[in-house]
């Protein structure tokens, strides 16, 4: 491996829930084209609660010697894959090496929840389709958790949502992607927060959505409206 190589910062890319990592394979490429390595990672989103899938995350990461190859570590996540790396990040935040976390950009996460999990989450195919995550993320259980980003944290919300016809009953008029509100996808502590005309479930593969991700991920901010 070639010094070059070896000091490229790494991408680690999360998916989210029901997804594998074919639905951030286009987000991947286009950071190799920007010059970072990439971990894109398939997790079993269905099994497990997220505090064990941030568990899972910092085992895979320890198996794959991330932390320890000397470079800078950046994350990109879609939907619930920013929950559990945020949950990750959070109570690791003292055994990272100092200075080795990078930027994290996340895409619709549902910070706040989501009103379609609300309305979804005691039905037997909702349970056995998106497992014990799906009941973490309800609007009442988001409420009750309260994470400031100790990292530079750049947020992409859609607001789009024609694909999703649950999206008007459950979320009405207000600014969605289908499956989150632009609001939910907010959390304090956040560097930077971005709209783009994006469909939940398709955001990583949009290429405003890549050029955004790849601004924020090099300089901390997003170019609104480029």
């Amino acid at each position: 491996m070639s010094k070059e190589t070896a000091d490229k910062d790494i991408v680690v890319l999360l998916h989210g829930i029901g997804h594998t990592m074919w639905n951030m394979a286009l987000m991947e490429r286009r950071l190799k084209r920007e010059g970072y390595k990439t971990l894109n990672l398939s997790y079993p989103s269905r099994k497990y609660r997220i505090e064990a899938l941030s568990i899972w995350l910092g085992e895979r990461l320890e198996r794959q010697g991330v932390w320890a190859r000397g470079q800078k570590v950046h994350f990109v996540t879609h939907s619930m894959g920013g929950l559990v790396t945020q949950h990750y990040l959070e109570t690791n935040k003292n055994s990272i090496p100092q200075g080795r976390l990078g930027r994290v950009v996340m895409l619709g996460p549902p910070n706040g929840g989501s009103e379609v999990a609300d309305f979804l989450h005691k039905m037997r195919l909702y349970k056995w389709v998106f497992g014990p995550a799906g009941q973490e993320l309800t609007t009442l259980v988001r409420a009750g958790i309260r994470i400031t980003p100790w990292y530079e944290l750049g947020v992409i919300a859609g607001t789009r949502s024609w694909m999703y016809p649950l999206a008007a009953v459950t979320m009405k008029k207000r600014a969605n992607d289908g499956c989150v509100t632009v609001d939910s996808t907010k959390i304090d502590g956040m560097k930077e927060h971005i709209t783009l005309p994006l469909l939940h479930g398709f955001m990583g593969w949009n290429r405003a959505a890549q050029r955004q991700t790849a601004s924020f991920l090099k300089t901390g901010r997003f170019t609104h409206g480029g």
